[in-house]
């Protein structure tokens, strides 16, 4: 079985690097339109059999099951990459042969790039890397704990290394849709130059000409 898992982070504490052009409050707002966004396509994506969603926040837990997610409730949030692999554990007890880490903030993600993400799955590793090839935006793991997760500042090489180091077939997947993601104010530019029907860049734009 394959299952997708969807780390959603407290909304309020969400986007700290675009705090000098974005409020708190705008900035929750951007995280919700994000997770609901990406929940919507990964719920109409092929070959997926389980949506899960883990987070601490109540509305985000709602907002899943309501959308049909199961939900991997979290007293706290230590870390992104603790919360996947806590989840990935979980997910195996439920049978999950196979498991695709996504992230929120991927504002052009389509279903289609989650249904082909499913169809790579095979046994050992996929990395999707950022825009700039150093991060990392999706993993797909069969088994789901055949590596541990390393989110942050250069993870595409470091989950690549410990997928040598331990004999691990892996691969790249360049899907330009989960490849741009929002962290800073530069993201929010190019998304507002090249979307416009896109949720999130309405709400921007709606945010840009109240100021």
């Amino acid at each position: 079985m394959i299952f997708a898992v969807l780390p959603v982070k407290s909304p309020q504490n969400a986007k700290q690097r675009l705090s000098g052009h974005l409020s708190a409050a705008e900035r929750e707002t951007l995280a919700r339109i994000l997770f609901k966004q990406t929940l919507a396509a990964l719920s109409q994506a092929k070959g997926i059999d389980r949506v899960v969603v883990v987070t601490s926040d109540a509305q985000i837990a709602e907002d899943a099951r309501r959308s049909g997610a199961l939900v991997f409730d979290e007293g706290e949030q230590v870390s992104h990459s603790a919360s996947a692999d806590a989840a990935c554990l979980r997910a195996i007890q439920m049978g999950a042969t196979t498991v695709l880490l996504v992230p929120i903030d991927v504002p052009h993600v389509t279903p289609a790039d989650f249904s082909q993400l499913a169809a790579a799955a095979r046994p050992g590793l996929i990395v999707v890397p950022s825009a700039d090839g150093t991060g990392t935006n999706a993993l797909v793991r069969t088994p789901p704990d055949v590596i541990e997760s390393r989110f942050g500042p250069g993870s595409c090489r470091a989950h690549l290394d410990q997928a040598r180091t331990k004999n691990v077939p892996a691969e790249l997947l360049r899907l330009p849709g989960l490849m741009f993601d929002i962290d800073t104010p530069e993201d929010l530019a190019e998304l507002l130059a090249t979307s416009y029907q896109n949720d999130v860049a309405v709400f921007l734009r709606t945010v840009c000409a109240s100021k």
